[in-house]
């Protein structure tokens, strides 16, 4: 007979779970887990206590080490300074409770260095990475690492940073740890340890159902559509969270919002390149109130405490299907279902496609058709990784042997790959090799990236930022391209307000409040991101086999249900759309840029692409298009383009090795081998060209 599950402590679960009578499934199917000692993926919707599902069970294993340690005995790594600042006010009380300590390590705060070193420190990949290079003596006790929003690390530099700095810290403490990694969308749950963890075996606790979504579908005119909405939502104890596609569109809206609606100046802004101080502010307020909207970014996609969220309104549909998760699942925390309001506006496109779109995205999260890639390899953050550890040595000679082993669980940076990579270094002087031992050393200008403090970063590097100032008081920073059209007595939109500018300087602009507007908007760097490959595909679905159902008002739905319908006429999942205009071929493939691009490029003629229509000036022989991605690899190279925004360490890759990385996304991904196979067997159809209209 088996024996009984075990259980968390009583002091334990009351200090974490208070009054509760019983706790959520993935918090129930957690502990045993955990309390064995095994690595842990928690899967569960945002705000279904991920946090204490594993916290919880870890004091429990190791109360007493924490409690006769000198040191830190747990180590939670989140990706942001915003949510460890979020995470310390929400685990304070139970550690108090437990007489435990937790505190935080990041660039703005270092907890460590009090009298009282913390039982349970915050930090963040690039703050871990600091500690490992001055061998912090706190870090001697951990015996548990917690790893938050784990999608937000995979298959990215900072998270094969994180990776490398978790087989550091067990190399240098001479023992693994335990590992328990958070999330709430995850394709692919094995990859992830796979790219993090290589080699290890992971309990996987997901639940079983999600949550429902009540979502409403409305097109819009304008921004004066989304005012008339929040008066017919607002009650005294509302409260909206809006996600925007882009800081310029965050400020736009909010602007046009703030003292307009019923909920008068409780309209609220949040987005990246406002000041620190005044997102702390902002979730701070938008907690408190009662009746409140709040327009942001990707900013407010993580589990930030804002209290609970009555309605999430998404202007425009979000590229993907984790990103749109990621933010229904911040509202109606309390309640069985999510509610959200997606809206249409003209500025992002046809209206048929961002129906379309939306619907797509509701079709793939409730029949839970997820494409995941397989983990990466990551050789820019190798980069970043190799000059850690030469200065974790303080910059000395450091044997070559060393430095390959400490990446021997991917087995893709072997001897010959880290070769490579020292010989770029040594040829742009950031390292040095010993004249006849096998060791390399530090040069001038790894000095200079540590001197700079850019040693420890795996982020996009920018273009040269400015601030704007108001009365000495930062508001935030944009790129400093807008220099160029901003002059004093010019208004402009940034937090939601309109400012003047009172003066311009080479690096900051002094702004005054203003009553002049609206202002003309600040200019971002970046592009918006395409829409996913699989959500095209699911979209295309859509086309063949409609909803049964449509989330959209009767007025919308039958518009959009006689598109779908001329749509389908030309377009499916074994047809392409071909309509001719002015001597050009327009493909409706549904296939993405990418593919578009590569097949544009296969035909070696000129041609368009975009996410939608491939346009030739021939016609294209689909059915002898190579469906294998090995194959049309160095074209995807092409297509893929380099980003404008490589982080330092990428740019010292040798060019072999950065053509490798970049490629990995065309090479790991399922979805592009199947779309491929899709054109070449797909029959061409005659379509009109008003079908492009409805798309591009």
């Amino acid at each position: 007979m088996r024996a009984s599950p075990p259980t968390l402590n009583t002091s334990i679960a009351r200090a974490f779970y208070g009054d509760f009578r019983t706790l959520r499934p993935a918090q129930t199917a957690a502990i045993e887990p955990v309390l064995q000692g095994n690595d842990v993926l928690v899967l569960s919707r945002t705000g279904s206590g991920k946090t204490e599902a594993v916290v919880a069970p870890l004091v429990d294993r190791f109360l007493a080490q924490a409690r006769s340690a000198s040191g830190c005995t747990l180590l939670y790594v989140t990706p942001t300074r915003a949510l460890a600042n979020d995470l310390i006010r929400r685990l304070e009380r139970p550690f108090e409770e437990l007489g435990l300590i937790v505190g935080v390590r990041h660039g703005e705060r270092d907890d460590l260095s009090r009298a009282n070193k913390p039982d349970l420190v915050i930090t963040t990949p690039e703050s871990l990475d600091v500690l490992l290079m001055k061998r912090a003596e706190p870090l001697q006790d951990v015996q548990a690492v917690i790893l938050d929003e784990v999608h937000l690390t995979y298959n990215t530099q900072r998270g094969f940073q994180l990776a490398v700095l978790l087989h550091r810290l067990e190399g240098w403490l001479g023992r693994s740890v335990q590992v328990c990694g958070l999330s709430a969308s995850v394709a692919r749950p094995p990859e992830i340890w796979r790219f993090l963890l290589p080699g290890r075996e992971v309990s996987v606790i997901q639940d079983a159902e999600p949550r429902p979504i009540d979502c409403v579908i409305r097109p819009i005119a304008s921004a004066a559509d989304v005012r008339e909405l929040l008066d017919v939502i607002g009650r005294p104890d509302t409260k909206v969270l809006i996600f925007a596609r882009s800081r310029r569109e965050c400020d736009g809206l909010a602007g046009e919002l703030a003292g307009r609606t019923s909920f008068g100046d409780r309209v609220l802004v949040h987005h990246s390149s406002l000041h620190r101080d005044l997102r702390v502010e902002t979730e701070r307020r938008f907690a408190e109130y009662a009746n409140a909207v709040c327009i942001a970014t990707t900013t407010l996609e993580l589990g930030i405490d804002i209290g609970d969220i009555d309605l999430v309104i998404l202007y425009g549909s979000p590229p993907g299907w984790e990103s749109f998760v990621q933010r229904i699942g911040r509202g109606n925390r309390r309640s069985n279902k999510s509610n959200v309001l997606g809206l249409a506006p003209p500025e992002h496109g046809p209206r048929f496609r961002n129906l379309l779109a939306f619907e797509g995205l509701l079709s793939q999260v409730r029949g839970a058709r997820f494409y995941g890639s397989e983990a990466f390899h990551i050789y820019g953050a190798a980069v970043q990784q190799v000059l850690s550890m030469i200065l974790e040595r303080g910059g000395g000679f450091t044997p070559i042997a060393d430095l390959v082993n400490r990446f021997e669980p991917w087995g893709y940076l072997d001897r010959p790959a880290i070769d490579a990579m020292l010989d770029e270094l040594e040829s742009r002087d950031f390292i040095r090799r010993h004249e006849f031992q096998h060791r390399v050393g530090a040069s001038d200008e790894l000095h200079r990236l540590r001197d700079l403090r850019m040693i420890w970063g795996n982020f996009p590097a920018r273009s040269r930022a400015i601030r704007l100032m108001v009365r000495g008081r930062e508001l935030g920073t944009v790129p400093a391209s807008n220099l160029l059209r901003l002059r004093a007595g010019i208004v402009v939109r940034f937090a939601g307000r309109d400012w003047a500018v009172a003066r311009v300087a080479p690096d900051h602009v002094d702004l005054e409040a203003s009553g002049r507007g609206p202002g003309i908007p600040l200019t971002y760097a970046g592009r918006a991101p395409g829409i996913d490959v699989a959500l095209l595909q699911e979209m295309l679905s859509l086309v063949e086999n409609p909803p049964a159902e449509l989330s959209m008002p009767a007025s919308a739905a039958a518009d959009f249900e006689r598109g779908l319908e001329r749509m389908a006429q030309a377009v499916g999942r074994t047809r392409i759309g071909l309509a001719r205009d002015a001597g050009h071929y327009i493909y409706i493939t549904f296939a993405g840029r990418i593919v578009n691009t590569v097949v544009g490029l296969w035909t070696e003629e000129f041609f368009e692409a975009d996410d939608f229509v491939l346009q030739t000036r021939r016609p294209v022989d689909f059915s002898r298009l190579p469906t294998d991605t090995r194959v049309l690899a160095p074209l995807a190279l092409s297509a893929l383009d380099v980003p404008e925004d490589l982080t330092v360490f990428q740019s010292l890759l040798p060019r072999s090795l950065l053509e490798r990385e970049l490629l990995e996304t065309w090479a790991k991904s399922p979805v592009f081998g199947e779309v491929l196979q899709r054109l070449a067997s797909s029959e061409i159809n005659r379509a009109d060209s008003s079908l492009v209209a409805m798309l591009v």
